[in-house]
């Protein structure tokens, strides 16, 4: 079995390589998923966010403030570091587990980890090759904003956030640039395949 982790920045085209894997057969484990199951309504790790910025974050019905946290978080490197230090332990406890079930069920010959936050995670030496999405800053930009409704300001921030393209891209195995269109994008991703099945 082959662990290929895949991550990029916000906008970059994760999702679009993510599906092109999952229809080739790899079974795929999403780092954001596993976030927002564990910060399911009154879970202990919303508890352990409202310990750190205050009740403020969470709602009436006990779920996560996404909204407000990002806006608490995206503006200030230390909050943003309080925060990952509540929750990347608990999603790498919750990716190991997965990767430990599908290792034992040899259900796939590729399992694939997607996070944003997988370099920054220190999660480079769990994974056996790399896939660095990336996508030109202005169609980036132009994505989320669509996508998430969010403000270029907002976006840019999220941008600011997180670890410098070129440099993610230093520590890949491939790099996948999806800013023409989703053809030329499955034409880099098929070379990945065939590489991978060699």
């Amino acid at each position: 079995m082959v662990i290929v982790g895949i991550t990029g920045g916000i906008g970059s085209g994760k999702g679009l390589a993510t599906e092109f894997f999952r229809s080739r057969g790899a079974v795929i484990i999403d780092a954001d998923q596993i976030a927002h199951e564990l910060t399911r309504p009154r879970s202990s790790i919303v508890a352990d966010i409202a310990g750190a910025f205050g009740q403020g974050v969470v709602r009436e019905d006990g779920s996560l403030d996404r909204a407000q946290l990002a806006r608490l978080v995206f503006s200030d490197p230390q909050a943003l570091a309080r925060l990952n230090a509540i929750t990347h332990p608990a999603i790498r406890e919750e990716i190991e587990h997965r990767l430990d079930r599908f290792t034992e069920e040899k259900r796939t010959h590729v399992v694939c980890i997607v996070a944003p936050l997988l370099l920054e995670a220190g999660y480079r030496e769990n994974v056996d090759r790399l896939l660095v999405v990336v996508a030109d800053e202005e169609e980036r930009v132009g994505r989320v904003m669509a996508r998430n409704g969010l403000t270029e300001d907002e976006v840019k921030k999220r941008m600011a956030a997180q670890m410098p393209p070129a440099e993610q891209a230093r520590e890949a195995d491939w790099v996948v640039d999806t800013t023409r269109c989703q053809e030329d994008a499955y034409r880099q991703l098929e070379a990945v395949w065939a590489e991978l099945n060699a």
